[in-house]
């Protein structure tokens, strides 16, 4: 199986998330107040998901 580069992914992640924040700007309102507390969320996400992925499998080398 192949490892998936989390390094990568997370960037991924965010500049996704700052492209969507972005776009609601440039053709809409932004609630900061809202963005103020989802931001964190899904950073704390993003990074339990890295972490989650940068685990070494420890299935079957026993």
């Amino acid at each position: 199986m192949r490892r998936i580069d989390v390094a990568a992914f997370n960037v991924g992640l965010v500049s996704t998330g700052l492209a969507v924040l972005a776009l609601c700007a440039a053709f809409g309102t932004v609630d900061w107040k809202l963005t103020s507390i989802v931001a964190p969320l899904g950073l704390v996400m993003i990074g339990l998901a890295g972490l989650l992925l940068s685990r070494n499998s420890t299935k079957g080398t026993r």
